[in-house]
């Protein structure tokens, strides 16, 4: 009778870990995304725009509307609505786009690219020197952290159109 009573509070004691951790992660989520407001820019705050239309369109290989989108039409959508500048279609062929630039210059409207497999290449827009915009194939359209542990030592190039 000891152990059920043991193990029934060490199963509540996790589901109130579980539940403060998720009410923390959806703060630092929302606050983040409030700071990305915060002083803005002309470029930014339309970057802000696309991303509040594309918000919550998910993942989709060769998708290039909001029942779904890939990284790269998403990019292009971008483009069109913020810079009024047609890209080409694919990754592969934005990454021959421009003029490559240090991580250390990077600029709002930056194509970044990343390597996520061994055939497999990624793409997203710099918002500032810390974010950048994408559709992401796990959350759809979201910002996320250039030095994240995932993307960060993904990047194979900064290009500047």
């Amino acid at each position: 009778m000891l152990r059920i009573a043991a193990t029934s509070n060490w199963l509540a004691l996790l589901l109130v870990c579980y539940l403060l951790m998720a009410c923390s992660a959806k703060q630092v989520s929302e606050s983040s995304h409030v700071g990305l407001a915060k002083n803005a820019t002309t470029t930014q705050q339309l970057m802000l725009q696309v991303h509040k239309q594309w918000q919550g369109t998910p993942y989709q290989l060769g998708g290039t509307t909001k029942a779904g989108i890939d990284c790269s039409a998403f990019v292009q959508h971008l483009y069109i609505d913020v810079y009024n500048q047609v890209l080409p279609r694919t990754t592969e062929v934005q990454l021959k786009q421009g003029k490559a630039v240090s991580l250390n210059n990077i600029q709002t409207g930056d194509l970044i690219f990343f390597k996520t497999s061994h055939k497999v290449r990624h793409v997203g827009v710099v918002y500032d020197k810390n974010h950048f915009l994408h559709a992401s194939t796990s959350k759809g359209v979201i910002f996320s952290r250039i030095d994240n542990v995932y993307w960060a030592p993904k990047i194979i190039a900064i290009k500047r159109l």
